[in-house]
């Protein structure tokens, strides 16, 4: 049976967010009161009333505790955020913006929207990903696609010849910056790389602006304006204005009435900053943008001189430094014929008619971010040492599947850890875990060989598999990276903290698991850092007696904190655990 309901597409930006559709062929953001933009702001009102949008950004400076901005910085980080008294995570909050858009498509279409295409920046990782996809499911959507962001606004600007270009897409947002080379020809969009930073956007212009604000009235009134919540938020939200007025203006006036009280007298706030004045500020941001961007077209094996096309995205691409920087990079002029609020909205609304089987757009072709591989003993100057051991590259095409073979460490290992990690160094610890499991069951066959295949499938929505295969024997263990940040219990407190606010309709299924696995054997249960645990205890057998001892403690003091759940405590131990065997072995 064909699902006929419609799919939207969401632009979950830091700063604003923005959903589209397909209507009649032609993709349009749904705007409400005049605007399509709604600020990604949550907050609880003073009367208790869940705000979502302009109405939480009114009450930000006034009401910090109560109100949360920019969590999209937050997602895939394992942190709580405070909002009147109860703690959520990024997810979480993530995921009231998206029901709010979800209901604002409801309304424009008067029927029930179920389905959507939702953009990240090209830079998030698998943590990051999996978050947004969470937060989708908790707001009652099934997520049909995550692409990128830089991507989802090519669509937007695909040629219509056959003719074959090269385009970069800049894309410099309030909170993230990402830039991706493509390739147009015939109806196919082709991501052939991409590179970004998920700590770089306007808020951080914002900001820079804030404290050399703050710095002049520090030096005039002794008094600090950005020691305290509400006048910071103040004084940032000022200066967010001030910034757009230096994007067409020479200068900005930036004025806070009484927004101190300095030895007993109320004072207010009054400058004048100029463009110039800014630019030096931010300048060295913006540098860094530019820096990617080479990065970008070396990755992409081409030249500046084979860009076709420029691309600006993001309301930031709006401050004139960033367009002068990248006329004098690609001595061409940026195209911005669609509004760059909207651009990745639309894509994303693109890619989702499509999804839908509607005839609208290019075929589009993305491409891994990140390299994805795992942990492997390696030998070194100092003995053995685990080592990043790549499976996946980055700017790998999706969906991509990829595998490599290994050797147990000896023939008598009757389990393997397989530890996934992400990153691009080939130093272990310079890379992000984000998954790991047991293959379990070695030499309990005698068919076994102690060559271990293991490989990485990554799909279009951004979902790892990792599967583990003794060859020989068949023996196989399987992990599905679909929810990297959850538990049960995360999703039981997911529901109930959701389900307090009003006006949030939970959708979340509090008795679903979120992390799966599979193959030839019973699921093996997931430990932390298990190649050092195991490693450890192979290495008892050869360390002298004071050494050995140290190691036993140890390794008591792990099964201690595994067993009451203290993830801060179990990686100072393994850690210290690491270095006894590191000079051990030296």
């Amino acid at each position: 049976m064909t699902d006929d309901s419609p799919v939207i597409g969401i632009d979950l930006g830091t700063t604003n967010s923005v959903v589209a559709i397909s209507i009649d062929g032609q993709v349009r953001v749904l705007e409400e009161g005049g605007t399509a933009l709604v600020p990604s702001v949550v907050g609880i009102g003073a009367d208790g009333r869940l705000l979502v949008g302009q109405s939480a950004r009114n009450q930000l400076a006034a009401f910090p505790d109560r109100t949360i901005a920019s969590v999209k910085r937050r997602m895939g980080q394992a942190v709580t955020l405070p909002m009147a008294g109860t703690s959520y995570t990024p997810q979480e909050i993530s995921s009231v913006i998206l029901q709010s858009l979800k209901a604002r498509a409801e309304r424009a279409l008067g029927r029930p929207v179920s389905r959507a295409v939702i953009t990240v920046p090209a830079f998030f990782g698998e943590p990051q990903r999996q978050a947004t996809l969470e937060a989708g499911r908790l707001a009652g959507l099934t997520v049909e696609r995550i692409i990128n962001e830089p991507t989802a606004a090519s669509l937007v600007y695909h040629a219509g010849s056959a003719e074959r270009r090269h385009v970069m897409i800049y894309d410099l947002g309030g909170g993230t910056f990402d830039v991706s080379i493509v390739r147009m020809e015939r109806g196919v969009v082709e991501v052939l790389s991409s590179k970004g930073d998920t700590s770089l956007g306007g808020d951080d212009f914002d900001e820079l602006l804030a404290q050399h604000v703050a710095g002049r009235f520090l030096q005039e009134h002794g008094h600090d304006l950005m020691a305290e919540g509400g006048t910071r938020w103040r004084l940032l939200t000022a200066c967010e204005r001030a910034k757009c007025e230096l994007s067409t203006a020479a200068t900005a006036r930036i004025v806070e009435e009484f927004i101190a009280t300095v030895r007993g007298r109320q004072v207010s706030l009054d400058v004048e900053v100029s463009r110039d004045e800014y630019e030096r500020l931010i300048r060295s941001l913006v540098d860094r943008t530019i820096g990617c961007v080479d990065m970008a077209i070396v990755d992409a094996g081409l030249s500046l001189s084979q860009i076709d096309e420029l691309i600006l995205v993001g309301g930031s691409t709006r401050t004139p430094l960033v367009q002068r920087r990248l006329r004098e990079e690609f001595r061409r002029e940026p195209r911005w014929s669609v509004d760059p609020d909207l651009a990745v909205a639309l894509g994303a609304a693109t890619q989702a008619a499509a999804i839908a089987g509607l005839a609208i757009g290019p075929v589009l072709v993305d491409v891994a971010t990140h390299t994805l591989g795992i942990a492997a003993v390696s030998e070194g100057p100092h003995g053995e040492h685990l080592a990043f051991c790549p499976i996946l590259h980055r700017n790998a095409t999706l969906p991509a599947r990829y595998e490599d073979l290994f050797l147990t460490h000896d023939d008598t290992q009757d389990m393997a850890a397989i530890e996934v990690f992400q990153g691009e160094s080939p130093r272990l610890e310079e890379n992000r875990e984000i998954g790991h499991f047991m293959l379990e069951g070695l030499n309990a066959s005698s068919a076994c060989d102690g060559r271990i295949l293991v490989r990485f499938e990554l799909s279009l929505d951004g979902t790892l598999e990792v599967t583990a295969i003794e060859s020989k024997s068949g023996i196989s263990q399987r992990l599905a990276i679909v929810d990297a940040l959850s538990t049960m219990k995360d999703a039981v407190g997911a529901a109930e903290r959701l389900g307090r606010l009003p006006g949030f309709s939970s959708a979340v299924d509090a008795t679903a698991g979120h992390q799966t696995g599979g193959g030839a054997s019973d699921p093996a249960p997931t430990l932390p850092h298990a190649a050092i645990l195991y490693r450890a205890k192979r290495a008892l057998a050869t360390l002298g007696p004071e050494d050995a001892a140290d190691v036993e403690r140890l390794l008591q003091l792990v099964a201690e904190a595994q067993a009451a759940g203290d993830d801060l405590l179990l990686g100072g131990l393994v850690a210290e655990l690491d270095d006894l065997l590191f000079y051990a072995a030296g």
